[in-house]
């Protein structure tokens, strides 16, 4: 046996048995851990482009029945390649309860008419015999398209009008109509409402908005916000400094203080904002606002003012307060010096952090449909001018208000953000380095190099 294992023969085929082996091991090891068993990945891009948000997370999770994707690209178009590492990440999100496939329209017309597709690039989701189709596949898009296929009706959200109110239809820095429009990818349908000509609610709505109203409410407007809120109903106060007197007795029935002030922030230029558009960075557990800690974005309020919550709470009501400013800021009740120019903190005024945003649950004689009410001390920041969802969280903060009042949880978490564009911006001085290292110098220190190995080689022989 020893002279058998001398052998050169007898070595050469035990190392060949033993490299056959490894390679089986490191076959099998590949398929255990291949991406159809187990899928571990790692985002270190700046914006997390290969990762899915929080709000698509749950979305997926929520998930009851499968759900086909059909992209219709052509075959040789390079943004197929985006496309598809997308779509595989929805898929795996969603335990394969999404399936998708590439469809070209070119070779495949009648699939393409079926749809009522006759642009390249767009995807349609089925769902049964329902279905969405939107066009690039982009996460923000193809999330609310879900949202919108996997809810069997829309609920109705009324926003209240004639007191100056911020109009939904207005395309101007003040408007609502980008807030309509996040409030419609969710799918909610928003409706105005003139109380003082309906004298109640609506049957039909889910939430009521108040929204920067100017003019003083009516007696009988109030009356009918109450009886909705006390009837179950869910209501969202967004109220400015100096708004009409009416909202303070209103809230004071539910345990919620507004007081007449104007939060000031010097901290706030330190982020390139105004002192007086406070950024929220603290807080409060509650599903509105779990995600906004982890969140990279911080939520601006333009002009805003304080919120808090009673120290007693009228029989049957409880109150929290959900988010408030930093530290250094506070809430300046002397007006007249801020119309001066001139801030500083006095004894009297509200030393912070200062609350902005409250919530309180009104119980009723059904116990299964309790009022909500939502308070946050400013309008401005869902406006045009603020509501961008890839500068701030405001979107996200209102829209979670929204859904938490709507009774919608499992939406309320942080929205998808459109990439965005970030092009390299060189000045002369840089392209003509670049185009003399590039084209210049490289070339000529690899000829250089090139004559110095020859001439050296020829020097030996």
């Amino acid at each position: 046996m020893e002279a058998w294992f001398s052998r050169r023969s007898a070595r050469y085929g035990i190392n060949t048995g033993v490299l056959i082996l490894v390679v089986l091991g490191i076959l099998v090891l590949v398929e255990l851990f291949s991406k159809e068993r187990f899928h571990v990945q790692w985002d270190t891009t700046k914006n997390r482009r290969y990762s899915l948000a929080p709000q698509t997370k749950k979305v997926l999770e929520g998930l009851k029945e499968p759900i086909k994707i059909y992209a219709f690209y052509q075959e040789a178009d390079p943004s197929r390649v985006s496309a598809e590492d997308l779509l595989n990440l929805y898929k795996i999100a969603s335990g394969k309860k999404i399936e998708w496939e590439f469809v070209d329209p070119d070779r495949y017309p009648m699939k393409a008419q079926h749809y009522k597709v006759n642009t390249y690039n767009s995807l349609v989701l089925e769902r049964g015999e329902r279905f969405e189709k939107v066009y690039l596949a982009e996460e923000e898009k193809i999330t609310n398209a879900l949202i919108k296929l996997t809810r069997d009706r829309k609920k109705v959200v009324y926003f209240l009008q004639g007191h100056g109110e911020h109009g939904l239809e207005s395309v101007q820095k003040d408007g609502y109509s980008e807030a309509r429009k996040a409030m419609e990818n969710e799918n909610y349908e928003v409706k105005p409402l003139l109380l003082a000509r309906e004298a109640r609610v609506p049957e039909d709505a889910s939430v009521v908005i108040v929204a920067g109203p100017q003019k003083e409410l009516q007696e009988q407007e109030w009356e009918a916000l109450k009886s909705y809120v006390e009837g179950g109903g869910k209501l969202m106060m967004l109220l400015d400094p100096q708004g009409p007197s009416g909202a303070t007795d209103f809230l004071s029935n539910y345990g919620i203080v507004l007081d007449n002030d104007i939060i000031v922030d010097r901290a706030s230029r330190l982020l390139g904002g105004d002192y007086l558009v406070p950024p929220i960075v603290e807080y409060e557990p509650h599903s509105i606002t779990r995600d906004f800690r982890q969140s990279p974005y911080l939520v601006y309020l333009p002009m805003a003012r304080s919120v808090r919550v009673a120290e007693k709470m009228p029989e049957g009501v409880s109150a929290e307060v959900l988010a408030r400013t930093g530290p250094g800021s506070w809430g300046e009740k002397d007006i007249e010096r801020l119309r001066r120019g001139e801030a500083e903190l006095n004894p009297e005024d509200i030393h912070g952090p200062v609350p902005v945003a409250a919530v309180a649950t009104i119980r009723t004689k059904d116990f299964n449909k309790n009022g909500r009410i939502l308070v946050i001390g400013d309008s401005d920041f869902v406006s045009n001018g603020a509501i961008d969802p890839n500068r701030s969280g405001n979107q996200d903060f209102f829209l979670n208000g929204l859904n938490w009042l709507a009774e919608e949880e499992e939406l309320v978490s942080i929205r998808p953000k459109t990439a965005p564009s970030r092009p390299v911006m060189l000045k002369p001085g840089q392209w003509t380095m670049i185009f003399l290292i590039v084209v210049v110098a490289f070339p000529i220190a690899i000829l250089s190099t090139g004559v110095a190995v020859a001439w050296s080689r020829r020097r030996k022989k």
